[in-house]
Order: structure tokens, then sequence, then C-alpha cells
């Protein structure tokens, strides 16, 4: 098991996009509860923690691995 990066109430950004938003859940691997998309990962991937981020600019929380978020 993977020790998270980040922690509720983080301020995060979206590495690629370029969001920034808060950590409102934290998930130590991939959890397909949470994920809408029904994400089909390279197993390293899911392996690694996973988090519920509320964006700036989105009215609704998104679901990414710790790969797509920097500190903000």
């Amino acid at each position: 098991m993977t020790e998270a990066k980040f922690a509720v109430g983080d301020r995060v950004r979206h590495v690629s996009m370029g969001h920034h938003g808060v950590v409102v859940a934290v998930d130590t691997e991939y959890s397909p509860a949470h994920d809408t998309n029904d994400l089909s990962l390279n197993p390293s991937i899911r392996a690694s923690p996973w988090y519920q981020v509320t964006l700036d600019d989105e009215p609704a929380d998104t679901y990414l691995s710790e790969s797509q978020l920097d500190a903000e």
C-alpha cells in the first residue's frame, strides 16, 4: 500500500488541464465505486492513491489518480 501524498482539504492542481481544486476524499488505491467513467487502467496506476477532488470551475467532484495532481 502506498502512502497518500495529499490529504482532505489540500489544494491541488490537475497536471495536464491546469484546473485547481480541493481534495474531498482519499482512497489508498483505485476504487471503482467512486469512478463514474469506469476506467480500465494499468495495474500500477490502480494501486496508487486516488482522490475525489472538487474542482474550482466544475459543479461536481472528479476522481483522479495521484499522478494527475500537483500541490498548488
